[in-house]
């Protein structure tokens, strides 16, 4: 009954904040504009991750758990250069720089860091010693920038983010992690509040809100923080390559996207039609069905995280298993793009920072 209350109550309190925010956001100016690459016909409200953020705001003050105020330091730092960038378009070092700064506010505040990666080659867990810090962050920010490269249809970032939500709310009770049990299903109920005005559906013919960069960047940052938390240190049981499943796809796309975009010589952060999510597009799958295909998909990665831990599998397993998918669909990705040059390039120059903006990309 609690975890159906807490679910319940966060999709309420984010619906009704989304309600509000809607009606404010264009006198603030936190709308996005039909134009250029963007294939939306109206100006779409930017108040998805305001409404997310303002209901973990609200859960973390009330039910305060140990870690309440590092994370509230971090997301506001996230939500001011966020909002900041779907007002103005903030400029990639600052945007990298802030995010590095939420990074260390959970190492040096909440002590989520990195350790330990886990066994696996086979010869016993790897220890990160005196490069904690750097691949803490380093891994805070990949998440946070792989997640906002997902932000480029209807409902495809949001239900990355859902899945991964859920997976880790299990092995948070699984594991008696209880204060973060409860976070994760405040982040759940708020996401599926923001999908049920922004996912494609017979009741969602267009999109009333967008996650903006703002969104994307927080959902980012919290699947990174809770896929350390819940990996690394006393009573967590959960091998840290199980933990990569759970967020394999948005990974898998932006690794092999950056390695593909170097590989033809253009810079990595000049946006192209590449994604996963575009490659479905081509195929004749609609906006929603291709995001339901992307949910589907993270649905059956977390399975295998969540199977692969619980039934034992060595973590050498596990690992050899991700870098063979991530090696297959790499290898199927450049191939696929080969065939349709038609559908690999924006149809006007952009940066890629442009398009980690978390406005929409088809």
């Amino acid at each position: 009954m609690i975890t159906i209350a807490t679910l319940a109550g966060a999709f309420v309190f984010c619906y009704a904040l989304l309600s509000i925010l809607i009606s404010l956001a264009p006198r603030w100016g936190l709308v996005d504009h039909p134009g250029g690459r963007k294939e939306h016909s109206r100006q779409t409200p930017l108040v998805g991750g305001l409404a997310i953020a303002m209901t973990l705001l609200f859960a973390l003050i009330t039910l305060r758990p140990s870690f309440a105020v590092p994370m509230l330091i971090a997301v506001c730092v996230l939500l001011a250069v966020g909002v900041a960038d779907d007002l103005i378009e903030v400029e990639p070092i600052p945007k990298f720089a802030m995010q590095a700064a939420a990074g260390l506010v959970m190492y040096l505040m909440a002590q989520v860091e990195l350790h330990f990666l886990g066994d696996l080659l086979g010869f016993g867990a790897i220890g990160l010693w005196w490069f904690s810090v750097p691949l803490t962050v380093f891994a805070v920010i990949g998440v946070i920038n792989s997640m906002n490269m997902a932000d480029g249809i209807d409902g495809h970032a949001g239900a990355i983010a859902l899945v991964a939500f859920l997976a880790f709310a299990f092995v948070a009770r699984e594991s008696d992690l209880w204060n973060q049990y409860m976070m994760l299903l405040v982040l759940a109920g708020a996401t599926a509040g923001f999908l049920f005005i922004n996912m494609r559906s017979p009741l969602v013919v267009v999109a009333r809100a967008f996650l903006g960069d703002a969104g994307s960047m927080l959902l980012g940052f919290l699947i990174a923080w809770f896929a350390i938390d819940l990996t690394q240190g006393i009573d967590r049981s959960l091998p840290p390559v199980c933990a990569l499943w759970i967020v394999v796809l948005p990974l898998c796309d932006c690794v092999s996207l950056m390695i593909r975009r170097k590989k033809s010589g253009r810079g990595m952060f000049v946006a192209d039609r590449q994604h996963l999510h575009h490659y479905l597009l081509n195929r004749g799958l609609g906006v929603g069905q291709a995001s339901a295909v992307t949910a589907g998909l993270s649905v059956v990665a977390a399975l295998i995280g969540i199977g692969g831990w619980k039934l034992g599998v060595p973590e050498w397993v596990m690992f050899a298993g991700f870098v063979l998918l991530f090696i297959g669909y790499h290898r199927f990705m450049g191939h696929a793009f080969k065939t349709m040059p038609q559908f690999s390039v924006m149809p006007e120059s952009t940066s890629e920072m442009g398009q980690l903006s978390g406005k929409p990309k088809a």
